[in-house]
């Protein structure tokens, strides 16, 4: 009878959760965004971004009840246009792509949370590069006076902390649709080269996809 007991007892201080993890897939389009202007009458900037494309692959695990960890692995590129016009005029045209990795911390808001802030530091890892160089003679602005190939000054690995929105319409107890507008800002160079100096743009993303729960028992003791 005391076995019993004793059994009884272990069960009851047993019991049930379930740690609740999520996975999305998105999809969507990012540009980059040079906040460079006319710095003064002798100095002048132009610059202009092409709009590509962007995949990502989101892991979340909750912590809290509107607290959730993990991180996103993407393919994202950069495609631009840019120019200084100094005592010497010059320009790079510019496309880079990378393998990203971003730790994720994601904010839910409201009793069903629909909202969600999110801060993600982005890691890149360069996996294609093309830019070429030109530079002017005083007063000519038709064609580069010196042209090169400066892929060599694309970085290798580009860090870019950045925070977003995120809206999850539920279709069911399971799966949402996902739409996250983000900015982010780059910390570091994402290229180097002559006349221009480093150039480091920003990325404002828009993506939508679909984020599926899983729940996974997991046995909490009372003690």
């Amino acid at each position: 009878m005391k076995r019993i007991i004793l059994v009884a007892l272990i069960l009851g201080c047993a019991t049930y959760a379930f740690s609740q993890n999520r996975f999305g897939l998105e999809c969507g389009v990012s540009a980059p965004s040079f906040s460079v202007g006319t710095a003064d009458g002798a100095i002048g900037y132009r610059h202009n971004a092409v709009i590509k494309p962007m995949v990502g692959l989101d892991y979340l695990r909750k912590v809290d009840r509107h607290v959730y960890l993990g991180a996103r692995l993407g393919l994202e590129a950069y495609s631009f246009y840019f120019s200084k016009t100094d005592s010497v005029k010059a320009e790079i045209k510019h496309f880079s792509s990378y393998l990203t990795f971003a730790p994720t911390v994601d904010f839910g808001f409201g009793p069903h949370q629909y909202w969600h802030l999110f801060v993600a530091m982005t890691m890149g890892f360069l996996t294609n590069a093309s830019e070429t160089t030109g530079t002017y003679a005083p007063g000519t602005y038709q064609d580069p006076s010196v042209t090169y190939n400066s892929s060599d000054q694309v970085s290798g690995f580009i860090f870019r902390p950045g925070i977003g929105l995120k809206q999850h319409i539920p279709i069911n107890r399971f799966w949402h649709i996902t739409i996250s507008e983000s900015f982010s800002y780059m910390a570091t160079d994402l290229t180097h080269v002559s006349n221009l100096g480093a150039v480091h743009p920003g990325t404002v993303a828009l993506q939508m996809g679909f984020m599926r729960k899983f729940h996974r028992p997991k046995m909490i003791t009372n003690e």
